[in-house]
């Protein structure tokens, strides 16, 4: 990229460099890879004057009209450099065909058919400017495993795989220049004025990275050490110690190489939120990280995203913790056969340091719980002596307890030798008590039955004084009755009496009659 924008080199090599990544699509909250492109677009560039003629044109919306609004003397060389260029492919198909086509348009049309149609009614300013040809150029990057992937855009872009690179290790000399020339840029977008280094920090740089294999410097743990060194920079610890103006890290500024990798695993880990880090650390060292049980040698695997979501859930591993943690690229994504996503460590250069962390990290918990286990033992036995000072104190008291219980047991017998005498009084007076009860009962119930009996005499006296009263009553009345009746009655013989003389004289009058008519 430096080179690019390396203004001491002649006009026709210098390019405006627009970075684009896209990510790994996440429904919902991914932009089209078209908006992705233009947002960069914008932020890397401002529209130039002269072109609203455009925003009345059907091509106003293209990527084509995106780039030419940007179209000056600065802009007319741009470099698109699409990194990771296999996450591309994640996203909805719809959207890769629009890309590409759109893409396409940019790089081979040099005016669209539509506006060729209008230029009739266009100023001979805007024909003159749409006549200017605009030079974009792309580089995609690509994993190696992925490449077959680009077949896919041959149809809109038939040349994109006539020109290949593969990025190698970097020579010496390579290397270098990768570390120098990125720190001397004075751009106000980094978080670092420009500083250099001294010769031997260069040297020892280069020396601890060549690998013995291939002679060569990875590109990946150089920017591990790069990134070291800037942070270094950006905290205040390198000064300008030779007066020239320009910070300068020396052999004393540069990293541990020896922890390098572990130091730049744990301060990546410590970049994410502190309630998923540890969430975070087991998906690396527990989920993705194999050991070989014949060499104990750690390899990486590619787990499906789901699965891992499954396995550390309850530490509190989500989907978008697994973006955070792909964000410190300590691990990658990819399209797996099942229509999701599996995630990786990213480089094998992680898979010692994490292989470390992880043997580090289950000492600690052994420690952890020998020590649990240990204070456990503690408190069991501290607990067992707490009971053992309680026995002997209950068996004292036993002890104690058991004399004292001796001499209540000669007392106890004793009173209750006397308890037993005054027990059987007691009881004989009891069984006294209860015959006299039983006695004064069955007088009780005798007078009871007494009384009822003195009740039923009386009440059959008073039955019978009344009765005899009415029969009293009753002879008096007879009496009076007979008495009235013996007046009648002799009234009745009187008068019969008188009636008897009357019938008798009335007979002797007969008689002297018939004597007289006999005569």
């Amino acid at each position: 990229m430096p080179l690019l924008t390396d203004t001491e080199k002649l006009e026709k090599f210098r390019f405006t460099p627009i970075e684009v990544r896209f990510g790994n699509y996440a429904p919902g909250s991914s932009l089209a890879p078209l908006k992705t492109l233009k947002a960069k677009l914008d932020d890397k560039c401002n529209d130039a004057e002269g072109w609203s003629f455009l925003n009345n044109s059907q091509e106003r919306n293209t990527l084509w009209a995106a780039f030419k609004r940007k179209q000056n003397f600065e802009t007319q060389r741009v470099i698109l450099v699409f990194d990771q260029f296999e996450e591309f492919f994640s996203y909805p198909l719809e959207q890769q065909e629009a890309f590409r086509w759109q893409l396409a348009d940019l790089l081979y049309t040099d005016i669209p058919q539509a506006l060729r149609d209008k230029f009739e009614d266009l100023s001979d300013d805007a024909v003159n400017r749409l006549s200017n040809p605009m030079n974009i150029k792309v580089v995609f990057s690509i994993r190696a495993d992925r490449m077959s992937l680009m077949d896919g855009l041959k149809d809109a872009l038939p040349t994109i795989l006539h020109k290949r690179y593969e990025l190698k290790s970097l020579t010496p000399t390579q290397a270098r220049e990768a570390i120098e020339k990125p720190a001397r840029i004075n751009d106000k977008t980094f978080s670092t004025p420009p500083f250099s280094y001294t010769e031997p920090a260069l040297k020892r740089i280069v020396q601890e990275l060549t690998s013995e294999q291939t002679k060569g410097v990875e590109a990946f743990q150089l920017q591990i050490v790069c990134e070291e060194i800037e942070k270094t920079v950006e905290q205040g610890g390198v000064t300008d110690s030779t007066n020239k103006g320009l910070l300068e890290v020396g052999v004393e500024h540069l990293p541990n190489f020896k922890n390098l990798y572990e130091n730049y695993y744990r301060r990546k880990l410590s970049e994410l939120d502190a309630n998923v880090s540890k969430a975070a650390q087991l998906v690396l060292e527990d989920g993705l990280l194999a050991n070989d049980a014949a060499t104990g040698e750690g390899r990486r695997m590619s787990i499906d995203s789901r699965a891992l979501i499954r396995q550390f859930y309850k530490l509190g591993l989500t989907d978008k913790v697994l973006m955070d943690l792909e964000k410190t690229y300590l691990i990658r994504r990819e399209i797996n056969t099942v229509g999701g996503f599996s995630f990786e460590i990213s480089h094998d250069t992680l898979v010692a340091p994490i292989q470390k962390a992880k043997v580090q990290r289950r000492a600690v918990e052994e420690k952890e719980r020998l020590e649990r286990e240990q204070i456990e033992k503690e408190k069991q036995l501290a607990e067992a002596q707490r009971q053992a000072v309680i026995e002997r104190k209950r068996r004292r008291r036993a002890t104690a307890l058991a004399f004292a219980a001796g001499i209540l047991f000669l007392a106890s017998a004793f009173f209750g030798y006397y308890a037993v005498q005054q027990t059987k009084k007691a009881k004989a007076a009891t069984t006294e008590a209860i015959s006299q009860k039983e006695k004064a009962k069955d007088a009780t119930i005798e007078a009871i039955a007494q009384k009822d009996n003195a009740d039923k005499n009386f009440q059959l006296a008073e039955q019978r004084a009344g009765e005899a009263k009415r029969n009293a009553d009753a002879a008096t009345a007879a009496r009076k009755q007979a008495e009235t009746n013996l007046k009648l009655a002799n009234e009745q013989k009187g008068i019969a009496t008188d009636a008897l003389k009357k019938a008798e004289e009335n007979l002797q009058k007969a008689k002297a009659a018939e004597a007289i008519a006999l005569a």
